[in-house]
């Protein structure tokens, strides 16, 4: 068989390191005679067999990007998820374009999916959002945002923490939210709901969304979005700032299952696409 550059697409079923994976069952296998389709998988079966960092750099450094899962996996998968090419990526995450193209092939394959779905929800954010973000999901969090495809949005979101980062000892979720931030309320106001479940009749997330972007576009706000967040969202703001820092528990909200149920995350997205191609038409 001969091995081509091309990427096979992956199953609708597969996760995003599906690849990944495969190398390393194939580099653990006795099977030693099985050759993947492409040359990614294959090289990544040859480093994981040789550990030879010299002859396969971009994948050792991808490799520990993931194992770390630090800021700069967030950041890079964020971006990846919000549509950005290699050569953007690295110039914010200081590496080469050749890792982050190694990075989504092999950890993090999700570019021939252009549109919201469950697929993305399950496997870029997953669980916390509808059980409730905890401190450390940070990832989680850019990545909900990402999938909205708003780059100016991701922008601000990622470059508020960095900032926020420099003020404060603390990291994770809980930095946006402290005391004495600069974070834009409507921004913490998004923050603290995904601290706590997801409850589609008193959901309101989308709405301020929507409002944030206008914001920092420096567009004229939508009659409709022109109420900031209210005294009771400060409150949820304190309260969601003290589940990420101390553990404070707060009783879920009971679900009058006679109140009509919102779309799913996935509908919402697509319905804010729709709302903002909306704007632009009539800018136009």
């Amino acid at each position: 068989m001969s091995l081509t550059n091309e990427v096979p697409q992956m199953s609708l079923f597969a996760p995003p390191c599906q690849r990944w994976k495969m190398a390393c069952e194939i580099s653990e296998s006795s099977q030693a005679d099985y050759i993947p389709e492409d040359q990614i998988t294959q090289d990544a079966v040859d480093y994981l067999k040789s550990q030879d960092e010299a002859q396969y750099p971009e994948i050792y450094e991808a490799c520990q990007i993931f194992q770390q899962d630090f800021l700069c996996r967030a950041e890079m998968e964020a971006r990846i998820l919000v549509g950005e090419s290699d050569a953007e990526i690295a110039e914010h995450c200081d590496l080469s374009p050749e890792v982050v193209n190694v990075y989504e092939k092999l950890f993090f394959s999700l570019r021939h999916r252009d549109t919201p779905s469950d697929w993305l929800l399950k496997h870029t954010v997953g669980p916390p959002h509808f059980t409730g973000f905890k401190d450390h999901h940070l990832r989680q969090l850019w990545a909900w945002f990402a999938l909205h495809g708003i780059t100016e949005v991701l922008h601000e979101v990622i470059g508020d923490y960095f900032v926020e980062l420099q003020n404060t000892d603390a990291s994770g979720l809980s930095i946006y939210l402290r005391p004495g931030s600069h974070t834009h309320p409507d921004l913490q106001a998004m923050i603290a709901d995904c601290v706590t479940p997801y409850f589609p009749p008193l959901y309101q997330w989308d709405r301020v969304f929507l409002r944030y972007y206008q914001s920092i576009q420096g567009l004229p706000i939508s009659e409709e979005l022109q109420t900031p967040p209210s005294q009771d969202y400060q409150t949820r703001i304190k309260v969601a700032y003290g589940v990420l820092t101390s553990g404070l528990k707060v009783t879920a909200a009971v679900w009058d299952c006679n109140l009509p149920i919102k779309e799913s995350p996935t509908e919402e997205i697509e319905n804010i696409f729709q709302i903002l191609d909306l704007q632009k038409a009539t800018r136009i």
